[in-house]
């Protein structure tokens, strides 16, 4: 690639991918990640190798299977933001933590995820982001690799769940050094079998131990000498370069050598795929800072560079200025999940020079075998038959009442956990929230504040069943008390209930002006009700 300047890089095996350091890495890989071990064991290991103090999680694919190994002392937060604010207090007194969330969650702890790093912290503070490529257990997929430069914390992307361990290692020495919090992102699952070793039957090496951790136990409160504006300064100034050359010197990069017109730069999960072909592939560890010298010495020995990659063309982007460069926004890639079948055209296409085809059509709930819907048992079935039969506007939310847009289709939108009250507050009419109980505690009951205090037309219904039934059936907080202060005339019904009834109640609070809250108590058949 012209304009590039070559470097010299390590001598690797002709079929073998080495680390930056030249040590020898991969010698293949699978499509849920590079192999390995269990991602679970990796991470209960490393998390008592580190010392890691506070562990703390918030349920939801996929990250809810990594919760066992957090031991017994870990804590359910109620939601993202509290998650991280009481690992900040942690860190800032001297214990290493560690806060577990799905992709979406990073929504809700960005504002402190992007305040921290100005304001430092003491000991080592990891953010665990667990992505649900092509979503299977969540409302959208998003690249979580954008809130690195967004936020000014530094990314890592381990390719594999062997790689995790390394990754987890030089995240928390990498916090302690610059003080701000570190991202760790997965693509791949975390279920499977197996143990940690020094090498796997895929042939990888577990890369070596980062630089000595400079420790930091408690936060600097000399940042109170600088402006704002002066904290940011000092960041930019100290941490930034620090973080560059971590991103470099990172075990997580991974090189496979060899000449020829095409290379690969791959992370995640789908760098299994690319460790597969035998083209060139240099494994980017750092998504941010990305470790441009290593892609600038890779890219200058290709004349074309494919960028593999999940969900979105976040590292592709980067290096389209230099041209050259193929992936998701040349469409040689699919955007979202991409599979083995999906890199073998793309390198037929760029090989043979052939114009890719039309997109992709948009996948439809019934091409999945298994389409999601209110279980046949649940006690709240007659609930939402009811609330369909008002044929008024019905936003729902992301826990179990999402399955109602289906069988019946009770529920008209949905945009997040939490979300039902105070979209259902902005309905011309006075309309339905759907809203669970962990779902409330989560976030909804600032929704439900807001439209007591603006005198908001809506009716909610509150599925109380004491579980967050679609992460596992983890006991919630009783709001009760709560409840009966903020809208001291709400009624209760027990479920199961005859729908005539039900009908009955919400026509009588439908047509009351104001907030009208109902709470619909029920048990779970699936997980019961927690005592």
């Amino acid at each position: 690639m012209e304009g590039l300047k070559p470097r010299e890089g390590p001598s690797s095996e002709e079929t073998g991918v080495v680390g930056m350091n030249g040590e020898r890495e991969i010698a293949g890989g699978e499509g849920s990640g590079i192999g390995g071990p269990a991602a679970v064991e990796v991470l209960k290991g490393c998390l008592e190798e580190l010392n890691v103090q506070v562990r703390i999680y918030v349920p939801g694919y996929p990250i809810t299977e990594a919760v066992p190994a957090l031991g017994e002392g870990a804590e359910m937060a109620t939601n993202e933001k509290v998650a991280l604010e009481v690992a900040l207090g942690s860190s800032a007194s001297g214990r290493r933590a560690i806060v577990l969330v799905k992709h979406l969650g990073i929504n809700l702890l960005a504002d402190p995820l992007a305040i921290a790093p100005t304001h430092t912290i003491g000991a080592g503070l990891v953010v665990l982001a667990g992505e649900d490529v092509g979503p299977r257990g969540s409302q959208a997929e998003m690249d979580v690799r954008n809130y690195g430069p967004l936020c000014e914390v530094p990314v890592l992307d381990p390719a594999s769940p062997i790689l995790l361990g390394s990754a987890l290692r030089e995240a928390y020495a990498l916090s302690e050094e610059v003080r701000a919090p570190a991202m760790v992102r997965t693509t791949f699952e975390f279920g499977g079998g197996g143990g940690v070793s020094s090498r796997d039957p895929a042939g990888f090496r577990v890369p070596p131990p980062p630089r000595e951790v400079r420790r930091s136990p408690t936060f600097d409160r000399s940042i109170w000498d600088l402006t704002a504006k002066g904290r940011h300064q000092r960041y930019r100034t100290e941490a930034l370069p620090a973080m560059r050359s971590a991103s470099e010197g990172s075990s997580l990069n991974l090189l496979r050598g060899g000449g020829g017109d095409i290379g690969i730069i791959a992370s995640g999960r789908p760098a299994g795929y690319a460790s597969k072909t035998d083209l060139p592939l240099l494994v980017v560890g750092f998504s941010h800072p990305l470790p441009l010298e290593a892609i600038r010495e890779f890219a200058s020995e290709h004349d074309k560079i494919l960028v593999v990659e999940e969900p979105t063309p976040f590292i592709e982007a980067r290096l389209m200025v230099c041209g050259g460069i193929f992936g998701k926004l040349t469409c040689h890639l699919p955007w979202g999940r991409m599979e083995a079948g999906d890199l073998a055209r793309a390198i037929e296409m760029i090989g043979s020079g052939e114009e890719p085809g039309p997109a992709q059509k948009p996948e439809r709930s019934e091409d999945r075998a298994a389409s999601k819907k209110v279980c046949d048992d649940c006690p709240y079935r007659p609930l939402y038959e009811a609330v369909f039969g008002l044929r008024v506007p019905v936003a729902g939310d992301a826990g179990c009442s999402i399955r109602a847009v289906r069988d019946p289709p009770a529920v008209d939108v949905v945009y997040g956990l939490g979300s039902s009250v105070a979209v259902a507050s902005g309905f011309g009419e006075k309309g339905v929230a759907l809203i669970g109980d962990y779902a409330l505690a989560h976030s909804g009951l600032l929704g439900l504040i807001d439209a007591v205090n603006n005198r908001r037309e809506v009716l909610v219904l509150l599925l109380d069943n004491g579980v967050a039934a679609m992460t596992g059936g983890q006991g919630v907080p009783d709001l009760s008390p709560v409840l009966r202060t903020i809208v001291p005339d709400a009624r209760t019904i027990d479920l199961p209930e005859d729908r005539g009834d039900i009908e009955e109640v919400l026509a009588e609070e439908l047509a009351k002006p104001g907030v009208s809250l109902v709470v619909a108590r029920g048990r779970c058949p699936r997980f019961g009700t927690p005592g």
